[in-house]
């Protein structure tokens, strides 16, 4: 291999280790969010559509741009003088310039209302960032949570293997029964199926946080929140409704709805074209030159005008009767939301503070007696099946109450502290 291309081998072998290490690093739930947020191409194309509304706005407020008009006018398709430009004195070639006049105060109105229509998107771009944060936080509490419990389940699938070399002994020294090994065998064949389970777990949280992120997170570290209380009391967070993004992109729409009622409310003014001509003809004829005016006439405005404007004031009260209706349904939510967490948290604490040490202390019990000769080896072996079921039954219910946690939490988009 030549020197050159042996130093452009190492050079990207290095870089693929560097690039490896780099993406095997822990996360923080910070580094998740913000990097959810510039991996979304549905936020970044909502933010697009709000800046292209702003630069339509801009321009609504400027007059058409002005028409050039050129031809010829008046040629003969009869008589001695058919398909001749020069025999016949109103033959011309025409030149002019026109210039459409749209009122200032319609204009303005259109700007108002793509103006609204911007805000509206905007509102609509944090429903979509306060989604894509409460997302990327459950993914990551599962993540972390389930990562734990997979420990938890390895621990005590390597504690009951180590007792096969012990009950194999006691088998050939005649002590144990002969099939206690099977019963051995059996058992930890059903704690490494929970192990399994447990692995697909993480496995799907970190293929959900690669969706979200584009990266491959296996591992978190860093704080977790504090799920273990709500984020505010229930009265507070009600009252935090009206800053909810939905609420919000609910009132923009309101807005835009009376804008555009304020748009054709003007519809009626009659827009003006004018236009300035020079006409060229044949020899021994004078040229000529002109102005023409060309203005609406709003002859029927009961039948179209009004009724436009007419038709955009009742969507005006319909938005308002929708933001109403969406206000009221998160009320609901959030009086839904708390009610899960809480169910949730009394689940979990019973699971950590009342059934888990029992389990565990039971099967202390066991195992002393098992020792002493006083127990058999399945009594044994079920009370430690029955501590795994707990103990993952207890990170389920706190998995619960974290993924409600984060709903509660990231109800409304929140700035992210690095």
């Amino acid at each position: 291999m030549k020197p050159q291309t042996l130093s452009l081998w190492l050079g990207g072998v290095l870089l693929g280790f560097l690039s490896s290490a780099v993406q095997a690093q822990p996360w923080t739930l910070a580094q998740t969010l913000t990097e959810a947020q510039r991996y979304s191409a549905e936020l970044s194309a909502s933010r697009n559509e709000a800046q292209a509304l702003d630069m339509m706005a801009d321009s609504a407020t400027q007059l058409p741009d002005p028409k050039l008009k050129f031809g010829i006018e008046n040629v003969p398709v009869q008589g001695s003088n058919d398909q001749r430009f020069t025999r016949e004195g109103m033959t011309m070639q025409r030149i002019g310039i026109m210039q459409s006049y749209v009122s200032a105060e319609k204009r303005e109105r259109k700007s108002q209302t793509l103006q609204a229509q911007a805000r509206g998107v905007e509102a609509k771009s944090e429903t979509i960032r306060a989604a894509l944060q409460r997302d990327t936080a459950q993914a990551w509490l599962d993540l972390a949570l389930l990562q734990q419990a997979l420990a938890t389940a390895k621990k005590l699938v390597s504690e009951t293997e180590r007792q096969q070399g012990a009950q194999k002994a006691s088998v050939g020294a005649g002590s144990a029964a002969p099939d206690s090994v099977l019963s051995l065998q059996m058992t930890l064949s059903a704690m490494r199926d929970k192990v399994t389970l447990a692995t697909r777990d993480v496995q799907l949280a970190q293929s959900r946080l690669f969706q979200l992120t584009g990266q491959s997170i296996t591992e978190v570290q860093g704080p977790l929140p504090r799920y273990q209380r709500l984020p505010a009391d229930e009265k507070t967070l009600e009252e935090g409704i009206t800053r909810h993004p939905e609420v919000e992109a609910a009132l923009r729409e309101s807005e835009t709805a009376k804008a555009r009622s304020a748009q054709s409310a003007v519809a009626a003014i009659p827009d003006v074209d004018v236009e300035v001509f020079y006409s060229h003809r044949a020899e021994g004829y004078d040229d000529m030159a002109g102005v023409m005016f060309t203005v609406d006439l709003p002859l029927f405005q009961s039948r179209r005008q009004d009724k436009d404007y007419a038709a955009d004031v009742s969507r005006s009260m319909q938005a308002v009767d929708q933001l109403t209706l969406i206000q009221r349904e998160h009320v609901a939510q959030v009086q839904s939301l708390v009610a899960q967490y809480q169910a949730a948290q009394t689940l979990w604490q019973r699971q950590r503070d009342d059934i888990l040490p029992l389990q565990h202390k039971r099967l202390e019990v066991l195992a002393a007696q098992y020792r002493s000769g006083q127990s058999e080896l399945p009594s044994l072996l079920e009370a430690r099946r029955s501590v795994l079921d707990t103990e993952l039954a207890a990170n389920q219910a706190e998995r619960e109450m974290a993924r409600t946690w984060a709903a509660i939490q990231w109800l409304i988009p929140q700035e992210i502290a690095q």
